[in-house]
């Protein structure tokens, strides 16, 4: 795995991925339970990157847009940044 391949963390329940904001690396984490409440059920580890994935574009211009309000502190996606 890349350092930029998103991933799930066991000890985080969530998520980690990069998103690159202005052609620098931003680090970011959705929980698997936001995940589950905007996008449906699912198991914990590859259903949560695959809906990360699969939603993948939305979700990395909520971190774009995120970043470039709050700073280039690690973003971590809120239910709301999803719904």
């Amino acid at each position: 795995m890349h350092r930029d391949e998103p991933y799930y963390a066991d000890d985080t329940k969530g998520v980690h991925f990069e998103v690159c904001v202005d052609g620098l690396p931003v680090q970011a984490y959705v929980a698997g339970a936001v995940l589950a409440r905007a996008y449906g059920p699912m198991a914990p580890g590859s259903d949560c990157v695959a809906a990360y994935l699969a939603n993948q574009a939305p979700i990395d211009s909520v971190v774009m847009r995120r970043v470039r309000a709050e700073g280039r502190d690690t973003v971590l996606l809120r239910l709301t940044d999803l719904t």
